[in-house]
């Protein structure tokens, strides 16, 4: 990882595409490499595509992943389709800030946004090992507290209790979400959507739809279509709606469209 850092490009480009960056960055260690070694640097990989990967490329693709836990190599603005990547100074303009004690804190942010919740929902959202996650989770256990969600028993933080209890629901609040929005992410899933049968058209395996939300349940979906400059929406939704409320929809769907930047062609809303 640090045999990267002197390198000025690491510290000024922006490289458009992952392989692109893998190439880089392994053309530039190749330099410095003894001769005989560079001959098996740039030799085919044994992992993915041998025709485009080599050993050297390979390895620069394993390293950026710690590297990028260091906050050494960071997304950039897209470019079209394709992810940029570049340095965190480059992108933000300061370096990254260490955090005491970031293992609670990461914790404390899981529950403050997916709470209640339990060690598995943690796990599931991390990815992590059982292990690992006890081990952070119990670096604040003595900031949780236990809560009943429909019979079962989860934790939240003890310090969001009072935001819980005075907290002030509109049932009537319609919102667009795209999809993978972190809201979206939530392990116990009927919270947001009771009716089992459209989990699979929300949360699919590719090509998610983006949800329409009615005080903060799912009530339908809705996609998008480029066509050059000017963009299609469509949504379906599951439960009745006032022509009001449409018209609030469409309106959200405008808003979406001057923030891409298009010409809304269309917005269709049917139901299901």
């Amino acid at each position: 990882m640090n045999r990267l850092m002197p390198y000025p490009v690491w510290r000024i480009y922006t490289i458009k595409s992952k392989e692109s960056l893998d190439q880089t960055l392994a053309g530039i260690i190749h330099d410095d490499l003894a001769k005989d070694k560079q001959v098996l640097w740039c030799a085919p990989s044994i992992y993915g595509n041998p025709d485009k990967q080599t050993v050297g490329g390979a390895a620069v693709s394993f390293l950026l992943r710690p590297c990028s836990f260091l906050s050494l190599v960071v997304f950039g603005e897209r470019q079209g389709v394709s992810p940029t990547f570049t340095s965190f100074k480059n992108w933000t303009g300061h370096t990254p800030v260490s955090i005491p004690d970031a293992d609670k804190e990461l914790m404390r942010k899981f529950l403050h946004c997916y709470g209640p919740a339990t060690v598995d929902y943690f796990m599931n959202w991390l990815g992590c090992s059982v292990q690992q996650a006890h081990r952070l989770w119990n670096t604040i256990s003595d900031e949780v507290v236990p809560v009943q969600v429909e019979g079962k028993i989860c934790y939240m933080l003890s310090a969001d209790m009072d935001s819980l209890l005075s907290a002030d629901s509109d049932e009537e609040k319609l919102i667009l979400l795209g999809a993978h929005d972190p809201y979206l992410d939530m392990k116990d899933r009927t919270i947001i959507l009771e009716n089992k049968s459209f989990h699979k058209t929300v949360w699919r395996f590719v090509a998610n739809p983006g949800a329409v939300l009615k005080g903060g349940r799912i009530i339908g979906t809705w996609k998008t279509k480029t066509l050059k400059d000017k963009l299609e929406i469509s949504m379906t939704l599951w439960e009745p709606t006032q022509p009001s409320e449409q018209q609030l929809l469409k309106s959200l769907a405008e808003e979406y469209e001057a923030f891409r930047l298009r010409n809304l062609k269309k917005c269709t809303i049917e139901a299901d």
